[in-house]
């Protein structure tokens, strides 16, 4: 059973991954408190998580912020994704080898387990998809493809929209995956490009689905009339 605290940040998470609050929307304490039918220390302390995980961000003296993540920056993350990731993947195909083939497989094991556990395991979820993609990148043996890619391939935001998906798209990522272990397991890099390109472009069109049909759901809800024409 979830506490005050874990409850109010699951629900704040879920609604900065959504796009509820626009960025730099200050989150204040207190009505969020009254929303949910909290105390402010649970809130603070959810408050204090979403900071860690980098959604928000606490300016001192200026309270807590939405950090800003607008359409251009996943957009632009995506993008960049798209253009250095394929061909990380083409080089891990032809270095990574049997070690490389084993380390995806032990993820892609991990991810079927962790979906198994619905909800619950949508950390472990996340987790695993960060391994399969971090040993790609590893075994692309390209120090200068790491630099790029370290820093955008676990962005909180698109981390935690992992908790968006239904059950059947996370099946579809972990199929993705299995065709590009095929590929390693082929020494087949142009194989492994193509697919790594397909996952990622895949990948953003369900990001985007998500987060414009909360937005819409969220007018509606503002605004009960925004979806009827007006005479």
């Amino acid at each position: 059973m979830q506490n005050g605290s874990d409850r109010a940040y699951e629900v704040l998470r879920q609604r900065l991954v959504g796009g509820h609050y626009g960025p730099g929307t200050q989150l204040k304490e207190e009505p969020i408190a009254r929303e949910l039918g909290l105390s402010r220390t649970p809130v603070r302390t959810a408050l204090r998580r979403l900071v860690e995980d980098g959604l928000a961000t606490d300016g001192i003296g200026q309270g807590i912020h939405v950090s800003p993540w607008t359409e251009v920056d996943v957009e632009e993350t995506f993008q960049l994704r798209l253009l250095l990731e394929p061909y990380a993947s083409f080089l891990a195909a032809n270095r990574g080898g049997a070690a490389l083939a084993e380390a995806l497989t032990a993820s892609n094991e991990a991810m079927r387990k962790a979906i198994d556990m619905g909800p619950d395991g949508i950390a472990a979820v996340q987790e695993a998809n960060s391994a399969f993609h971090r040993a790609l990148l590893n075994a692309a043996g390209s120090p200068r493809l790491r630099a790029m890619l370290d820093t955008i391939i676990d962005m909180p935001v698109i981390v935690r929209s992992f908790y968006l998906y239904s059950r059947d798209e996370l099946e579809q990522s972990l199929h993705h995956h299995k065709d590009l272990t095929l590929a390693v397991q082929a020494r087949d890099g142009e194989l492994a490009r193509q697919v790594m390109q397909l996952h990622l472009r895949m990948s953003y069109h369900r990001f985007m689905k998500h987060r414009n049909s909360r937005s819409a759901r969220i007018v509606a809800e503002r605004d009960p009339d925004a979806g009827t024409t007006r005479r």
